[in-house]
């Protein structure tokens, strides 16, 4: 039988769909580079051909991720009929709605798996995620929606409140407890000039939340 030649982007990407799955379903650990050219009915020179190593495809599949967490981000960001503190309030909501979502379709355990791809994840948070923010931070300044002296800063504390305080993934909080932290930062936001939180947003994460003590 023939050998059937794939192009070499082409073959790349059947690596990274194969890594992705495995590394969702068995964890980064738990995944060899012979399990991943295994998939892809390849070989050991093949993976090597386009990958240096195991780390490069952990950081491929990250950029893939955050590729997709951030299409919708852009589109918000994007749209020019809107303020910026009306484009917050959408990429909050779009936040919370898409972490809602992973829980229910038990996705987000992913980092639990995959410590590796969770630093990874935090690093974005405070590199692209933030750099994306302060845009439309400074789009709130420009129209006057937004009154902030800091807008890089303000960029940051949003993102560590929304992946790090409040993920659920990473502390186990009570309705109780959940309600004061969301109380006292939208408190705080407001007494800055930055009316973002609404009671919506608290009911998403209150959803969030209980997802997860369910599922664990």
């Amino acid at each position: 039988m023939a050998r059937i030649v794939k192009d070499p982007d082409e073959r790349k990407n059947e690596l990274l769909d194969i890594a992705s799955k495995l590394i969702i379903e068995k964890g980064y650990e738990n995944t060899s580079v012979k399990d991943i050219y295994t998939g892809a009915d390849g070989s050991f020179g093949m993976f090597y051909h386009h990958f240096k190593s195991k780390e490069e495809v952990l950081e491929e599949v990250n950029k893939r991720m955050t590729a997709q967490r951030f299409e919708e981000i852009e589109t918000i960001i994007l749209d020019n009929n809107s303020t910026g503190i009306d484009k917050l309030r959408k990429i909050l909501a779009l936040s919370i709605s898409s972490a809602t979502q992973g829980a229910s379709d038990s996705f987000m355990p992913l980092y639990q798996k995959n410590p590796h791809l969770l630093a990874l994840h935090m690093r974005d948070t405070l590199g692209v995620a933030s750099d994306l923010l302060f845009h439309v931070i400074e789009d709130g300044i420009k129209d006057g929606t937004i009154q902030v002296a800091y807008p890089n800063e303000l960029s940051q504390m949003i993102l560590l409140f929304l992946n790090v305080w409040i993920n659920p993934w990473i502390y186990t909080w009570t309705s109780d407890e959940l309600r004061n932290i969301f109380v006292f930062m939208k408190d705080l936001f407001e007494k800055m000039g930055i009316p973002a939180f609404t009671e919506d947003m608290f009911r998403g994460f209150d959803e969030l939340h209980s997802l997860v003590r369910e599922e664990y």
